[in-house]
C-alpha cells in the first residue's frame, strides 16, 4: 500500500476530515488530498506528526511505498552535495587568497595552484552531478 492510500485509511479511521488535517497539520485542504492520492508528499516532519496523531509507527506508515522513500533520500542527497559545494567553494576562495599571499615562493605556489585546480576540478563534477 502506498503512503497516500496509507494516510487516508488512518485519517478516515480516526474519523477526521481533510479539513480537520488541513488545519492540525497547518496546511491547505487540497495539500492533504495531494498526499492522499499520491500527487505529493508530506515531510518527514509532518508524516512523523501523523503517526503520533494517528497512533501508528513510522515504520508501518512508510513500509512499502518506495517512490516516496526514494523522493527523501534524493532529496538528502541533494542537500548533501550542496553541503559540498558550498564547502569546496569555500576552500578555492582559501587557495585563492593564499597563491596571492605567496606569490614570492615558487614552490608553495605551485603547490597551492595545483591544489585549487583539484578543488575546482571536485566542484565542477559535483555540479554535473547535480544536473
Amino acid at each position: 500500500m502506498i503512503i497516500g492510500e496509507q494516510l487516508r485509511k488512518a485519517r478516515t479511521d480516526a474519523g477526521m476530515s481533510q479539513e480537520q488535517l488541513a488545519e492540525i497539520m497547518a496546511v491547505s485542504r487540497q495539500t492533504v488530498s495531494n498526499w492522499e492520492n499520491s500527487r505529493s508528499y508530506p515531510d518527514i516532519e509532518r508524516v512523523m506528526r501523523m503517526a503520533d496523531l494517528y497512533h501508528l509507527s513510522l515504520d508501518k506508515m512508510l513500509r512499502g511505498d518506495e517512490q516516496m522513500i526514494q523522493s527523501w533520500l534524493n532529496a538528502a542527497n541533494l542537500a548533501k552535495t550542496g553541503k559540498r559545494l558550498s564547502g569546496l567553494l569555500l576552500l578555492n576562495i582559501a587557495l585563492t587568497v593564499a597563491i596571492m599571499l605567496f606569490s614570492h615562493s615558487l614552490w608553495l605556489s605551485a603547490i597551492l595552484l595545483l591544489l585549487l585546480v583539484g578543488s575546482i576540478s571536485a566542484v565542477f563534477y559535483l555540479l554535473i552531478k547535480l544536473i
